[in-house]
């Protein structure tokens, strides 16, 4: 166990330092990033708060607007840098290397979990969109989360904790909507592996 969570440590330093050093000068600032950024400012400055979140890239309609309240203690506690946001999403990349390995310990084992757990840490590409306020970069943590959350509450037929699931899926379909195809996902495991009675 010991060196099981010391092999843990190793892999969840390495992925902070791996997305939080010199986050401002690799995160990405763009048109949508600066939209948000404006938008959480009218937030906290002007006190102009919203019901409608970001517009979705087809479709021509909106998300939720948790994004931008998740972003809102980020983009205050750093006076309106824009790096705030980012190093939010940063964390939420980091925890997400801890779901990675609790996932695949409880799937498969250990050594499964610090293996996928350490692939993810240092892959380029889940670095790179770990560095930048975009309300699809945290989607890999909430998606894994309810498929973890799900699993657990099937295999040990706790099925009230359902509410949990469905509450999380408010909140994911808010961060952008492709949760959509997560939803008939989840749903089929649900329909084969739930008993209508007990």
């Amino acid at each position: 166990k010991k060196t099981e969570y010391l092999i843990l440590a190793l892999i969840l330093a390495a992925a902070a330092f791996l997305r939080l050093y010199r986050i401002a000068d690799y995160m990405t600032f763009l048109g949508d990033e600066g939209r948000d950024a404006l938008v959480v400012k009218r937030i906290l400055v002007d006190h102009k708060f919203t019901l409608l979140g970001p517009t979705a890239s087809v479709g021509g309609f909106f998300l939720g607007p948790f994004y931008y309240y998740l972003m809102t203690p980020f983009l205050w506690a750093f006076r309106m840098n824009p790096v705030g946001p980012a190093i939010m999403v940063a964390l939420f990349g980091i925890a997400t290397v801890w779901l990675v390995y609790r996932v695949g310990k409880d799937f498969f084992n250990s050594e499964t979990g610090l293996l996928a757990a350490a692939f993810y840490a240092v892959s380029p590409l889940v670095i790179r969109f770990s560095r930048s306020s975009w309300n699809p970069n945290i989607m890999p943590f909430f998606s894994l989360l309810i498929i973890y959350l799900t699993w657990r509450i099937v295999t040990e037929k706790k099925y009230g904790r359902l509410f949990w699931v469905g509450l999380l899926f408010g909140l994911t379909f808010q961060i952008h909507y492709l949760a959509t195809f997560l939803l008939a996902a989840v749903g089929v495991y649900l329909l084969l592996f739930v008993p209508l009675k007990e």
